[in-house]
């Protein structure tokens, strides 16, 4: 049985949300540039879809680990953020007191984290994957809980996007989305294989994904992030669904969808067009 956990336990929810208020509230404010996934003890912290830290329990500290193109000239040699820098690692850590993080996740570091971001190009599907996300916020009738997910059983495989669906008040039931451009020449075949694996994988573990996301779901709604949907607690029922959502590319698209639909006639595809 396969066991998921993307949630804090209680002492270190508690502390959690007592540290990290001040950056409840700049996401907030952030008109849904920024985003927070709850992990397993641990929390990444998204900007326009890349991940711009992750962020750890060290003790009474918290481990702060940043890609190093991400953090180049960001603290101008501010002597309370040194990092503990490997050589040849891609990430850099911060090891940090709870008193710290306001400083650290000040606007000022954050805007100089964000330009760097934008000088390292990670592709349009990233692009167009945030926007699906931003665009389907304040809905009561839908919620995207997680993003790039995986689990030792999924075999290094990673579910693009999982949403809620509304059945009715607190009842929700998952929606696997796949993500994918219209030029992506896995949308001809290996994507229909890759979301009926999913649906497959969480259908045999309903229990353990119920649980880990009804609790990342009461624990995310606690920190006033987001206010719709508005149940402070939700129950999933069993009935997962799938959906590839295409992107751009409008004709090339359209072929290959032809194709996936042939394939997979079990297969739900949305064609995100662009046309005026």
């Amino acid at each position: 049985m396969s066991e998921l956990k993307r949630y804090f336990s209680q002492d270190k929810f508690e502390k959690f949300l007592e540290d990290f208020d001040f950056l409840f509230k700049k996401i907030k404010e952030s008109l849904d540039e920024l985003d927070l996934k709850l992990r397993s003890n641990y929390f990444n912290l998204y900007y326009k879809g890349n991940s711009l830290a992750k962020v750890c329990f060290e003790g009474e500290h918290y481990k702060i680990s940043i890609h190093n193109k991400f953090i180049e000239n960001v603290f101008d040699g501010d002597r309370r953020f040194n990092p503990e820098k490997f050589e040849g690692a891609s990430y850099v850590s911060y090891i940090l007191e709870p008193k710290l993080l306001p400083a650290f996740f000040q606007t000022k570091h954050l805007k100089k984290i964000y330009s760097n971001i934008s000088k390292v190009n990670y592709g349009e599907e990233v692009a167009f994957e945030q926007i699906l996300i931003t665009d389907n916020l304040n809905r009561q009738d839908f919620f995207i809980i997680d993003r790039q997910i995986t689990e030792t059983s999924l075999r290094r495989k990673r579910l693009d996007l999982l949403a809620l669906k509304q059945v009715d008040k607190n009842k929700y039931h998952f929606l696997v989305i796949e993500i994918k451009l219209g030029n992506n020449p896995e949308l001809e075949k290996d994507v229909g294989e890759q979301l009926r694996g999913y649906l497959k994988h969480i259908e045999g573990n309903f229990g353990s994904w119920k649980k880990c996301y009804e609790e990342n779901y009461r624990q995310i709604k606690k920190t006033g992030i987001f206010d719709i949907p508005e149940y402070p607690e939700i129950d999933i029922v069993n009935n997962t669904q799938g959906v590839v959502v295409v992107g751009g590319y409008f004709n090339k698209a359209k072929k290959s969808i032809k194709k996936l639909e042939e394939l997979y006639t079990d297969i739900t595809v949305k064609h995100m067009e662009q046309r005026l």
